[in-house]
């Protein structure tokens, strides 16, 4: 079975680390499954039950909290009796005793979890890990720069195909400009933006600065405010970066290749 992986967790304690976490596992190519919402026996049966009978293995992190979590136990035992993969974290505190027979990884201090526990994952779930699936805040595209100044027009592609212009031809460089994304589809994984330069309205007509894949924490709908920046240098090297609107930074992954116009 290849899906998900849910994140299960003290809610009151410790939500802040998997956020972190769960964003770190997306950018290894993984599918994650965690939610905040306070338990109660209602939400269990209706939405977390359901959640874990659709994944396909189950990270714990174990903090002295959570080892006195019930709800934690509960998702436990219901991930051995679907017969799950299981793969403890130690973020605090000891191992679970109810753990002692799988390995754990240590990233007590609010490390995140190295290479090899993304491999793992990957070979539990039956998936051949992504190769270069490293995030990256740059690349090595570059826009023509004339007189200390852009020769072209940088800008994203929007609904039809159409070229959104960002950096207009002509500024004087360096230069950024930072636009807000958000979310249409609730627990959405990326957002992908395409960057282009060029002076036609159609993005077919220009030339590709590449597809971006800003890498998301599951959230409703509309609830993440991505803020993206667009920079030139004074060399014309071309870099996206991407932060929440709190200042925390979101892993940003070139896709290999150029992009094209969507249809």
């Amino acid at each position: 079975m290849s899906g998900p992986v849910f994140i299960s967790f003290s809610r009151e304690h410790d939500a802040a680390y998997v956020g972190r976490l769960a964003a770190h596992l997306v950018a290894g190519g993984l599918s994650m499954r965690y939610d905040t919402q306070p338990m109660t026996d209602g939400w269990w049966s209706t939405y977390t039950r359901a959640q874990l009978d659709g994944s396909s293995a189950v990270v714990v992190v174990m903090t002295p909290a959570a080892s006195h979590d019930g709800w934690v136990a509960r998702e436990i035992d219901h991930a051995r009796l679907l017969g799950r993969p299981i793969v403890p974290l130690l973020l605090a505190g000891e191992p679970f005793p109810a753990l002692s027979g799988y390995a754990h990884e240590d990233v007590t201090g609010g490390r995140l979890p190295g290479p090899e526990l993304v491999r793992r994952l990957h070979r539990a779930l039956g998936n051949v890990p992504p190769q270069a699936a490293e995030p990256t805040a740059s690349s090595a595209f570059t826009v023509p720069i004339r007189g200390g100044a852009t020769g072209l027009t940088v800008g994203i592609e929007v609904r039809g195909a159409m070229f959104m212009p960002l950096i207009e031809r002509g500024q004087a460089v360096p230069c950024a400009r930072t636009e807000v994304f958000t979310t249409a589809d609730d627990d959405q994984p990326v957002i992908q933006v395409r960057v282009f330069q060029g002076q036609s309205p159609a993005v077919a007509a220009n030339e590709s600065l590449g597809a971006y894949e800003l890498l998301l924490e599951p959230a409703p709908a509309g609830v993440p405010q991505i803020g993206v920046r667009f920079e030139v240098t004074e060399s014309g090297a071309f870099r996206l970066t991407a932060a929440h609107a709190d200042g925390r930074e979101v892993p940003v992954r070139l896709l290999p290749g150029k992009a094209t116009a969507s249809h």
